[in-house]
């Protein structure tokens, strides 16, 4: 499988693409959150979207949605890849996702509070970490 055929690969590149171009992506009069922000999140879904296809590909797991289980057993299926990744060995796979969903929530989630450099840099290693792990044959 060619990856980088896929829009999960494509997305990848966008991010760093935004990270490399961010200062002047800034709308003037505002401060550097909105983009730090959306890489953040653009670096979470593509990994979270790379991940799923590498387990579906793979593995040939795929998440159920959410909508179809049981209400007393739902879980995400951002829930369900992290475990799926964990069950199938990957367990630096799925620190790394997780770390980055954390990054995403406080970025999608908590807009009154900065984004950091650190912040961003550590959301594209975590990126860059997963998408130079995972392999498909």
């Amino acid at each position: 499988m060619d990856i980088t055929k896929y829009p999960q690969f494509e997305l990848y590149l966008l991010t760093l693409n935004l990270l490399m171009l961010k200062i002047h992506l800034i709308p003037e009069g505002c401060g550097d959150r909105c983009i730090n922000s959306t890489i953040i999140n653009r670096a979470y879904f593509s990994s979270f979207l790379f991940c799923s296809l590498w387990l579906e590909d793979i593995k040939h797991f795929k998440p159920i949605p959410v909508m179809e289980l049981d209400p007393e057993e739902r879980i995400s299926e951002h829930k369900q890849v992290r475990n799926a990744l964990y069950n199938f060995g990957e367990k630096r796979m799925t620190e790394e996702l997780s770390k980055l969903a954390k990054l995403r929530k406080k970025a999608d989630y908590d807009p009154f509070l900065d984004i950091t450099s650190k912040e961003v840099s550590d959301a594209v290693h975590h990126m860059q970490k997963i998408f130079n792990h995972l392999k498909f044959e």
